[in-house]
């Protein structure tokens, strides 16, 4: 009695012998030394980030403060409320100006909304919103920006934060003469 499937029961019992041997010999390789796959380090503690426009922020002050800190760029500190129009506005005109966007790669830039965190509205003393404040990478306060500003305006001010903590390096990296 011929079989129409093609496959002998000899193959067919081959077949399934040679898999159970290579599964129980030659699969797990875990056994020697070489064979041992490095540690995976744990991925790194990504900081929170949120889009206003075309730029990114740090959400929280503490956060960001620490980040520029680490990484010695000064701070673009954008108090915000989610009921503010102009602050909207805002994030949708200047913070999508092309000199803007590249201008924040050199700054750690922070969001800190009024509602969540109005504490360090008050310790800025910030009356109204939308409110920029550039602090230098150890957070001492530099120029402020207040109200809705057009993207042009926004460049200048960053260039001028900017400049602030490059004369501020100048003078703290010099040697002091009696």
């Amino acid at each position: 009695m011929s079989t129409q499937s093609g496959a002998s029961p000899a193959r067919s019992g081959f077949a399934l012998a040679l898999i159970l041997t290579l599964a129980a010999a030659g699969c797990n390789r875990a056994d020697t030394p070489e064979a041992e796959a490095p540690p995976v380090p744990a991925p790194a503690a990504a900081t929170p980030q949120i889009e206003r426009g075309r730029l990114k922020f740090v959400s929280g002050f503490e956060q960001g403060l620490a980040q520029a800190q680490r990484e010695g760029k000064p701070v673009l500190l954008f108090f915000t409320a989610p009921w503010c129009g102009f602050c909207h506005q805002m994030a949708h005109e200047a913070f999508t100006h092309d000199q803007v966007v590249a201008l924040s790669d050199r700054f750690v830039c922070v969001l800190v909304d009024a509602d969540e965190q109005p504490e360090i509205c008050r310790e800025f003393r910030v009356r109204g919103y939308p409110t920029i404040q550039f602090l230098s990478p150890r957070g001492v306060p530099l120029n402020r920006v207040t109200g809705k500003k057009p993207g042009h305006q926004l460049v200048m001010e960053m260039q001028a934060a900017l400049q602030a903590v490059a004369r501020r390096t100048e003078w703290t990296d010099r040697p002091t003469y009696r």
